[in-house]
């Protein structure tokens, strides 16, 4: 992890707490380990029975995109451009859509995820995203970013420089595309 710049925007030393008092005592979040001089955290809570229409269509799609052995183009378009919270984030990969099994790692938060998986979802282009999966999962950020990266599309992705075309997913963004 890296150490802490003490500015909330740019925190990345993150551990794993538990709330202790509030509204939210005894759920998980990730919380700067320099508290109280860095008030940064990552909430890891979502309420299932409230998630709206697009996010039910949302998780409907991840689940698809973690079940299949290779990424559909519209799926992985959809995942990638709607998916930008890391608690729905944690909570979708909390669910049974990745099972236990080999090249599978654990998390601090109990989610479970896929090297392939990892990193696709580390090419979303947020802070927040990016931070909850190194926290989570150090193992596999280590070994994916040491080792070869997994390759599942032959155009949009340029993986040596580890850029992704956003032009050509583009044309799967929307949820409605994956209804087709």
């Amino acid at each position: 992890m890296l150490d802490c710049k003490h500015e909330i925007l740019e925190c990345k030393d993150l551990v794993l707490r538990t709330a202790k008092v509030g509204k939210f005592e005894g759920q998980k979040f990730l919380g700067c380990k320099n508290y109280p001089k860095c008030s940064y955290l990552i909430q890891l809570n979502f309420d299932e029975n409230v998630m709206t229409e697009k996010e039910q269509k949302l998780e409907s799609a991840f689940y698809n995109f973690v079940r299949s052995n290779y990424f559909i183009c519209a799926t992985y378009g959809v995942v990638y451009f709607n998916l930008r919270r890391a608690s729905f984030m944690d909570y979708l990969l909390r669910t049974d859509a990745v099972g236990a099994g080999t090249n599978v790692e654990i998390g601090l938060t109990g989610a479970k995820i896929y090297h392939e998986l990892f990193y696709h979802l580390f090419l979303i282009p947020t802070p927040e995203i990016k931070r909850y999966l190194i926290n989570n999962f150090p193992k596999t950020y280590i070994e994916l970013f040491i080792q070869d990266k997994p390759r599942f599309f032959l155009d949009g992705i340029d993986y040596d420089n580890n850029t992704l075309n956003e032009d050509f997913f583009k044309q799967y963004s929307d949820i409605e595309t994956y209804d087709r």
